[in-house]
């Protein structure tokens, strides 16, 4: 689950280049200046139905209708579900019946319906995060009864079918978070830490401190290095990628990429604990030891309790307790 929720916070952060390494003709045809967050809670039924909700809903302005908005849903998906397909196909009824079929006016034209009918189409993708058979494919579900029929089509990306060497290549900011999840093939994990340091160097006067921040958490978080491999790291950046121990040790870099690692051990405790208590929050804002910071975003992973923080030094006890949310 933590990971599904970086997923989505790394589509909504970077919308416009996950678009245009995925989908660049489509790119080319919308005004991501002119988007509109949607994410809300969806209801099955009405007024008491079981609560549906999709991962990512943006609305974006098409530069050159019909259709005048493209709604784009985007799904982060962790393990093989037989019933996947059937559950696209649901979010695509709720988003339709929501966002399409809520504007809907009695029409009593031709030309007032065709109005209603080009102004919203939708794009869904996944990213999922286990092996296909093909590193990106366009899927789909029907469901039909006698001569009624009911679909959807969406496009998935197998992240791990994908090549981290090839997109590496590509001149894209995102790619820098998205290559960890990728094949690496050749490149050592401390190698393919140290390329996308490198690559993340080019993009950083023109990211956000949060598209910053994003990328860290997923090079620190999602690239494991064990001891052998830290220092081989370590060699890379001394001798080969000089620009990249540059940028890390920089004391401005260095902030951010602190804040990023507070970031993330932020992000894992609030949704691993239905109560998180907001001094505990401070505390952590509060650290600027980059090696305390590491040791609690180790710990944050595996602790069963904020209890525990406290107990081996790393964390004040809050007066508030913390329990473990239930999923």
């Amino acid at each position: 689950m933590e990971l599904d929720q970086f997923m989505k916070e790394l589509a909504v952060d970077f919308l416009t280049e996950i678009v245009d390494v995925f989908f660049p003709d489509l790119a080319q045809r919308l005004d991501f200046l002119q988007k509109k967050n949607l994410n809300k809670q969806f209801y099955t039924d009405s007024p008491q139905g079981a609560e549906r909700e999709v991962d990512v809903l943006l609305e974006v302005k098409v530069k050159h209708p019909p259709p005048e908005f493209l709604l784009i849903h985007f799904e982060s998906q962790q393990q093989k579900r037989f019933d996947f397909s059937a559950r696209m196909l649901a979010y695509h009824c709720m988003i339709y019946a929501r966002e399409i079929e809520g504007e809907r006016q009695d029409s009593f034209s031709l030309a007032q319906f065709e109005a209603w009918q080009n102004r919203k189409r939708i794009l869904s993708f996944v990213f999922c995060n286990y092996p296909l058979e093909n590193g990106i494919t366009q899927e789909g579900y029907q469901t039909s009864f006698s001569q009624t029929r009911l679909g959807c089509q969406y496009t998935i990306i197998s992240l791990p079918m994908l090549s981290a060497m090839e997109y590496l290549q590509k001149d894209n900011s995102v790619v820098c978070a998205l290559a960890v999840f990728m094949n690496p093939a050749d490149f050592s994990p401390a190698e393919l830490k140290a390329r996308c340091y490198d690559k993340l160097r080019n993009y950083l006067p023109h990211l956000t401190q949060k598209q910053y921040d994003d990328i860290v958490y997923a090079l620190e978080t999602y690239v494991e290095l064990n001891e052998k491999e830290k220092q081989i790291f370590q060699r890379l950046i001394d001798e080969v990628y000089p620009e990249v121990k540059e940028m890390i040790t920089n004391p401005l870099i260095e902030q951010g990429r602190q804040k990023g690692v507070q970031q993330s051990i932020l992000r894992i405790l609030s949704h691993r604990f239905t109560e998180f208590p907001s001094e505990i929050r401070s505390q952590i804002l509060a650290i600027n030891d980059a090696g305390k910071l590491a040791q609690i975003l180790d710990a944050a992973l595996e602790t069963n309790s904020l209890e525990e923080l406290t107990k081996n030094g790393l964390l004040e006890q809050s007066r508030n307790k913390a329990e473990i949310r239930r999923n």
